[in-house]
């Protein structure tokens, strides 16, 4: 993508290269992810800004009428749906489905802009919204975020007390410190004349994105331990997963290793060598993965029983049998090198 002079100061923000894909990318409609049959279904929802986005449920078979829970992934801000299979591996041999989406703005999804997390909140409510009228299946729902998804993923959580786990791989801190370090180290803005250039890229994107950059202080919003009108007690609503990578040159690894610092909840924290966009070793996405598991499974036992199974037995009781064409599975192989990583949790 090219940009103008001028639009190279605040246009690459939010509006970086779409990922144009396939659905083909996205594997067969039925497809083995390691020894489990996993169907995939697309669907559209409407956001709140009047938006289509694109998104695709993969479940377990075995567990399509009888409940379990689901994992959202959040995509990064020039990526889309299609990551969500980066994750399928650690979760659907767990019986715990997976949601992708392409967030506003991003891959086959509506929308001019992204807004590093500000507007794709709004997003994953509709999401969430969407799911809980039609798969009344699914029971807990968790978060696992890259990037600008795990900012999404946080702002998610801040407005929502049904989410209750969360996966933060690379999360910035504060995005106007953020964008200080971009225009620092690679525009070679001097740091006394920042405050005059953020001036200019804010009333941009002010204009242009309808939203303030100010207002992506996540560091304040994750260490709040107030509950108001607006943001909830994330220490005493979620546990999260937070992912640092050592290298990491776009999204410095102290901005992860501040929130998790600031969070006061059940936490993990998982450093390993790599950078922004690298592969994430296979051991600590095992690691992660199970601290969302047992976390999710933690607040199923918790939760008491609801109307919601009466709905539930109708829809067993009517659901007619499906069968499947297996010489059209499509298997999902990726592997891994083995770290040691230090961690860190927190009750």
């Amino acid at each position: 993508m090219s940009y103008s002079c001028s639009e190279k100061l605040w246009k690459p923000i939010i509006r970086p290269p779409r990922h144009y894909y396939q659905l083909k990318d996205l594997g067969n409609q039925i497809q083995m992810v390691m020894d489990t049959v996993t169907k995939r279904t697309d669907f559209e929802i409407v956001n709140k800004r009047k938006l289509t986005l694109q998104c695709s449920l993969f479940e377990p078979v075995r567990v399509q009428d009888r409940q379990h829970s689901c994992m959202i992934y959040l995509h990064g801000n020039s990526s889309s749906r299609v990551e969500a299979l980066t994750i399928l591996e650690y979760l659907i041999p767990y019986n715990i489905a997976v949601c992708g989406i392409d967030l506003s703005g991003s891959g086959h999804s509506e929308g001019v802009y992204i807004s590093l997390g500000y507007y794709e909140s709004q997003d994953v409510q509709s999401l969430i919204d969407y799911l809980r009228d039609h798969k009344p299946y699914i029971t807990q729902i968790g978060l696992w975020g890259r990037s600008m998804g795990s900012v999404t993923a946080i702002l998610s959580a801040s407005h929502n007390e049904d989410i209750k786990v969360l996966v933060c791989d690379s999360p910035f801190s504060n995005l106007t410190l953020l964008c200080k370090e971009i225009a620092t180290s690679g525009y070679g803005v001097p740091g006394c004349c920042f405050n005059c250039f953020f001036c200019f890229v804010k009333s941009k994107i002010r204009k242009e994105a309808k939203f303030n950059i100010d207002d992506l202080n996540i560091i304040q919003i994750i260490g709040s331990n107030f509950l108001n009108l607006q943001i909830l007690d994330l220490s005493s609503q979620v546990s999260i997963a937070f992912l640092s990578a050592n290298q990491d040159q776009l999204i410095h690894s102290k901005h992860t290793k501040q929130l998790h610092c600031f969070f006061k909840g059940t936490k993990l924290l998982k450093s390993f060598d790599g950078h922004h966009n690298s592969k994430r070793p296979n051991d600590v996405m095992k690691e992660v993965a199970d601290f969302a598991i047992s976390q999710l499974g933690k607040q199923q036992s918790d939760q008491p029983q609801s109307s919601r199974d009466t709905k539930l037995l109708l829809l067993r009781n009517q659901r007619e049998k499906i069968s499947f064409q297996y010489d059209e599975v499509h298997p999902i192989m990726t592997g891994g090198q083995i770290s040691n990583n230090e961690q860190n949790i927190t009750k």
